[in-house]
């Protein structure tokens, strides 16, 4: 007789939270459909295009660090609240933007905003749902960024004929703003407050070969997932491969299919097994990457629209083991340590770095490299023996922390 708690019961507040993460992504990920009006009207080069995600990128890590700050002053529900009033309050800021270098720093705030989110969430969900349903739970979290990556070419697509981006972005913001002030009533969980990091507590981790490992594959992830989403329609749009509408098709088609394998790859990892899940993922994830250097223009497109829904199975692979190689009370805060070197280096570097090659016509090239680098680590990951996957596998370390 399976004696396990029910999964049903965790749905309502599974679905409030991934609402919250939803409006969090949207304030990021509302900015790529939007780059080719930007750099129209404002003139920008393939590197300031990959620069306006590397601002916002490092506004976002350095609050990813310093929430576990405000967590353990307010609790976890407050600080996930004060960071979508707070992002859309700086979307509102950032419509105001006239030059290029007020529109950098505009999104350097929205960055910081943004960035108090993940940690709090994370440990919320952690909280909320039981053990055996972690791996469904962090699938149906991870179908925010999904949902996001597909409404938001959808409202650009049909609202850039009625009002300007920015009169777009404030009205965002706004929505925003509103509906974090609802879900400050609706949220049940959440009243504990962080643990504060320590500089005991960081040393401890430099030294878990787990954490290491860990750290790369995030910064892989976030880049096969971030940082080509972020480029690949300024490198269709740019080398006149597709149109701005064309774009927005690609997008939408590229992500659709997301939400499914999001939610699918948690039930894996549940049935088969983390490690052989993330493994699998990486090899393919990377290797479709590199074949969109590699072949002609429009096989490129099939494949972009085949890399992305494979890419989004790898955050809620990787949120989950960031989640067991600690005890539940320090969850916030590994996420905190962790996911702001992540996060600066998959969606903000490799964007960067992309629009360095994309202005040397080495575009194409610059995937190749980054898909065959994360079939690289995934295979060692693979293969090495050091990172078991046994929950609080760090528990002895814990103790005198």
């Amino acid at each position: 007789m399976d004696t396990r708690p029910s999964f049903f019961p965790f749905l309502p507040f599974l679905t409030l939270i991934t609402f919250a993460s939803f409006l969090n992504i949207m304030a990021r990920i509302i900015f790529p459909p939007m780059t080719p009006y930007i750099c129209e009207e404002m003139n920008l080069c393939h590197a300031d295009t990959g620069n306006l995600f590397f601002i916002l990128s490092v506004g976002f890590a350095i609050t990813l660090f310093g929430s576990q700050f405000l967590s353990s002053w307010i609790s976890h529900k407050k600080t996930v609240i004060f960071s979508l009033v707070s992002t859309g309050c700086a979307l509102m800021v950032t419509s105001y933007a006239e030059t290029f270098q007020l529109f950098r720093l505009a999104l350097f705030v929205v960055g910081l905003c943004s960035g108090f989110f993940i940690p709090s969430a994370v440990a919320m969900l952690r909280e909320g749902v039981a053990r055996e349903h972690l791996g469904k739970a962090f699938g149906i979290f991870a179908t925010a960024q999904s949902v996001a990556f597909i409404l938001s070419p959808i409202l650009i697509q049909h609202t850039i004929q009625l009002w300007h981006w920015k009169q777009i972005l404030s009205g965002f913001g706004w929505i925003s703003g509103v509906i974090g002030f609802v879900l400050y009533f609706l949220f049940k969980q959440g009243n504990e407050r962080g643990e504060p990091i320590t500089f005991t507590f960081i040393r401890s981790v430099f030294s878990w070969p787990s954490f290491w490992i860990l750290l790369v594959l995030l910064c892989l992830a976030n880049g096969l997932n971030l940082g080509i989403y972020n480029m690949a329609p300024d490198y269709f749009q740019r080398h006149n491969l597709l149109d701005k509408d064309a774009v927005y098709h690609l997008v939408v088609i590229a992500r659709v299919l997301s939400f499914i394998t999001a939610i699918g790859a948690g039930f894996v990892a549940d049935r088969f097994g983390l490690k052989r899940s993330m493994v699998l993922t990486f090899v393919c994830c990377g290797a479709l990457t590199s074949l969109m250097g590699t072949v002609n223009p429009s096989s490129s497109l099939v494949l972009f629209a085949l890399q992305s829904p494979v890419a989004a199975c790898l955050m809620p692979l990787i949120h989950f083991a960031i989640a067991t190689i600690v005890p539940p009370e320090k969850n916030s805060t590994i996420v905190s340590v962790i996911a702001p070197f992540g996060f600066l280096m998959g969606a903000g570097v490799v964007p960067q770095l992309l629009g360095f090659f994309g202005d040397f016509n080495l575009y194409a090239q610059g995937f190749v490299l980054f898909g065959v680098t994360s079939i690289f680590c995934g295979t060692l990951f693979n293969l090495n023996r050091v990172y078991k996957h046994v929950e609080f596998s760090q528990v002895k370390s814990m103790e005198n922390i």
